[in-house]
């Protein structure tokens, strides 16, 4: 039996082993909610098959055995690390965000500290990597006892880690005394019953299959996707029609030219500070879920314009901007002049300019990351300062932007302006550094700490007007409040930004004021409404269409699409449309078409009708909007 024993042999321990590890994986993966905690038949399909190629690489030559060890081990590393991903951020690893790694490492970095927060929930996925490496390389330098020992050690973590369900349970021991009966005989050189083993196992497999075939059962066993291949593989979603036209047009957004309101032109001349606070969601009075007194806020008195419900119809800073400055959707969040979901060319700073508008961006944050400069590039501003341009002179983090007050009014002069201001503070792992005087929300949640961020944020970005007030008349300037996104603590099973549509992500403060205002309570609007605004008031014509508005219009439609910056195959993982107090929301993480009425600011769940029409609606809107891949 020889040689082929020892080879059968290693197809055990592989099998057994990483059928565990799998096994591990998904217990880590359930808790954010998963598919299935048990491997499926498709699992056990897809796990034979390494097994079977690592005991080839074996037979073949020495090279091909750390190829495919190699190999395999990246795999694994993967797996479990989409498995962290998924419970920490509700992202997946595959082909695009591997890729975007390689744009963007520093800033995806700055995630780490909150993603290994997820081994302290199942402290068994902090072995994963190890066991994942060794159950690969023992095969091909240690006998073949040694692999199938170790192949049961894991088996007994699997135990000791997955006893939620007794059959599971059962199954698990048994197949631990089993494999460790097993490895004991072949240490004796007596290779007979892992040979029985591994043939046993393959007709097994091989029957299961055929009766899936035959059969074709309902059992969650028989039907549960594998999500092994998904790193690699292509995950389309596909338009299907026959559906009903006039319908579907009732629930489409186009972009149309900007119209005038019964304030055009009341604040001719007048320059422009727009704060997009980083990552802030509607955690200050007056909203409903307010708990910070905004020093900002407050001075947007009686002449405040303030939305109720204001939408960052993309939850990610570069393509918020983006679609800020374009009036057009789009998803390139790490700036590729190749990406498929580019979007179209700004043309509204050119309208500033044209009219004589300095035009400025200031961020504290790093603007380097993910190319960002290069979209701030194309906006087309004259000036653009990022944190390498930020002196220190004893200062950290965003009080920096205090020393930048001299250098903004000395670019200004006497000419009206135009300046986007951002921070970086309040975007995670959020830093707070006056903790003496900001800390008082407690505790060690990192809403805790987001809280005191914004908090701090906000008081330094007063102070920067207040300076910046005593180098420039400001007395004439429309001042925005708003953020750039929203941010989520475990709302809907979504933590941070980028990933989901849902509310905590999406719906951002919004505040505009000047002394040539009356005030006005606004019941709904967008990030795509800010410029239309801006040129209305300041009774500048620009000709590029967009899918926003003038906020001095009574009328305007409840209708806004939503997609998140996180990819899955060829669309955005989440996207969703509200049409007055209706939202559809498909997430395609899960394949899960949900409908939520809002009632008294508190969006209800409510069952679909039409799952099918509502995909085909939300994907027809998808198409329209360039945020699909057709080809």
């Amino acid at each position: 039996m020889g040689l082929s024993g020892q080879f059968v042999t290693s197809f055990v321990a592989v099998f057994a082993g990483t059928a565990t590890l799998l096994l591990l994986n998904k217990a880590l993966r359930a808790k954010r909610g998963a598919l299935s905690k048990t491997p499926s038949l498709e699992d056990l399909n897809w796990l034979s098959g390494v097994a079977l190629i690592q005991v080839a690489g074996l037979w073949l030559h020495p090279y091909a055995a750390v190829l495919t060890t190699t190999v395999f081990c990246v795999y694994g590393l993967l797996i479990w690390l989409d498995a962290l991903l998924f419970v920490q951020y509700r992202i997946e690893v595959n082909r695009e965000t591997i890729m975007w790694f390689f744009k963007g490492t520093k800033g995806l970095l700055k995630g780490v500290p909150h993603l290994f927060e997820v081994l302290s929930k199942f402290r068994p996925a902090v072995l994963i990597p190890l066991f994942t490496v060794l159950i690969f390389i023992l095969p091909v330098f240690a006998s073949s006892w040694v692999s199938l020992l170790f192949a049961a050690i894991i088996l007994l973590v699997g135990v000791l880690a997955v006893n939620d369900n007794r059959w599971l349970t059962s199954g698990l021991i048994a197949t631990l005394i089993l494999l460790t009966t097993i490895a004991w005989q072949a240490s004796t050189g007596d290779l007979l019953p892992a040979t029985l083993a591994g043939g046993i196992s393959v007709i097994i497999i091989g029957a299961l299959n055929l009766y899936k075939f035959v059969v074709r059962p309902g059992s969650a066993f028989f039907t549960t996707p594998s999500l092994l291949p998904n790193i690699l593989l292509s995950d389309d979603f596909t338009l299907d029609g026959g559906t009903d036209e006039e319908r579907l047009q009732r629930f489409m957004t186009r972009p149309q030219l900007i119209q005038s309101s019964q304030v055009s032109g009341s604040c001719q001349g007048a320059s422009i500070i727009l704060i997009t606070m980083e990552s802030l969601g509607c955690y200050i009075h007056p909203y409903t879920n307010g708990v910070i007194e905004s020093r900002l806020a407050k001075r947007f008195g009686d002449n405040r314009w303030f939305s109720r419900r204001h939408y960052s119809l993309c939850p990610n800073t570069t393509v918020s901007t983006n679609q800020m400055y374009t009036g057009g959707y789009s998803n390139n969040p790490y700036n590729k002049e190749d990406s498929a979901y580019y979007g179209s060319e700004a043309q509204y700073i050119n309208s500033l300019r044209e009219a004589g508008y300095i035009t400025l961006f200031l961020d504290s944050a790093n603007t380097n990351l993910y190319d960002y400069w290069k979209l701030l590039k194309r906006i087309g501003f004259d000036h653009i300062w990022g944190t390498a341009d930020l002196p220190a002179n004893g200062l950290r983090a965003d009080y920096r932007l205090w020393n930048m007050v001299d250098e903004v009014a000395d670019k200004v002069g006497t000419k009206p302006f135009f300046l986007h201001l951002i921070n970086d503070q309040t975007h995670m792992p959020y830093e707070v550094v006056d903790t003496q005087r900001f800390n008082r929300h407690k505790g060690n949640s990192q809403k805790a700490l987001y809280l005191n961020a914004v908090e701090e944020a906000d008081y330094i970005i007063d102070e920067f007007l207040t300076r910046l007030s005593e180098k420039l008349d400001l007395s004439n300037t429309i001042l925005v409040f708003t953020g750039d996104h929203g941010e989520s603590f475990g709302e809907y099973g979504y933590s941070f930004h980028s990933n989901s549509v849902i509310p905590e992500q999406t719906q951002v403060p919004f505040m505009l004021t000047h002394p040539a205002l009356s005030s006005k309570d606004i019941e709904h609007s967008s990030h795509f409404d800010l410029f239309p605004t801006f040129f209305d008031l300041l009774g500048i014509t620009c000709n590029a269409p967009g899918y926003g508005q003038s906020l001095g219009l009574d009328s305007r439609p409840l209708q806004y699409f939503f997609h998140s910056a996180t990819l899955k195959g060829n669309t955005p993982a989440n996207f969703s449309f509200m049409q007055n107090n209706e939202l559809y929301w498909f997430d395609r993480l899960f394949n899960q078409v949900y409908r939520f009425t809002l009632v008294q600011d508190k969006w209800v769940s409510m069952p679909v009708e039409d799952k099918a029409w509502v995909e085909v609606m939300l994907g027809k809107n998808l198409l329209e909007k360039g945020l699909i891949k057709t080809g």
